[in-house]
């Protein structure tokens, strides 16, 4: 049997990727990122940050779209469930959060956030819409209540976090 050129330079290559192969596990094997299983390499986030970075891009346009057809003022159905709907959000949130606190469960952070953004959302709700003397009322509530309460959920948030 005879061996051409095309053989030699394929067996070469074929050393090359081996050594790559073994230095390679043995970097992963050094650092103690290899654990036995086989799994493909994924960037931090994978999916999820695609997805998260794909909603962002969708949504920066659509605020354009918004800003520029939507009316100054609208007749809203149902503004009472809204309104109590908001505050009932909030409220079952920041319970839940005194209950995980409670008994000591990691999930506190996931509830205080979700707190501390319904806060959020409430004060720039009523802000947003009131008017007049209620706006008043509404941005005061936001500066002396809502708002610090939405920080004191976060700070909480962030607490649990750094015990785990």
């Amino acid at each position: 049997m005879t061996t051409t050129v095309a053989d030699t330079v394929e067996g070469r290559l074929g050393d090359a990727i081996d050594d790559r192969v073994a230095d390679a596990l043995e970097d992963y094997i050094a650092e103690g990122r290899l654990d036995g299983r086989i799994r493909p390499l994924r960037s931090p986030g994978g999916l999820a940050t695609a997805v998260v970075a794909g909603v962002a891009a969708v949504l920066l346009p659509w605020c354009l779209i918004l800003a520029a057809t939507l009316p100054s003022t609208y007749q809203a159905d149902h503004w009472k469930l809204t309104w109590i709907g908001l505050d009932c959000g909030t409220a079952i949130a920041a319970g839940l959060t005194a209950y995980l606190l409670h008994t000591r469960s990691s999930y506190a952070a996931l509830t205080a956030m979700a707190a501390g953004t319904l806060l959020i959302a409430d004060a720039w709700f009523d802000v947003s819409t009131a008017g007049g003397f209620d706006r008043s009322l509404s941005v005061a509530e936001a500066l002396l209540l809502e708002l610090p309460l939405a920080l004191c959920a976060f700070l909480v948030a962030a607490r649990e976090l750094r015990k785990r």
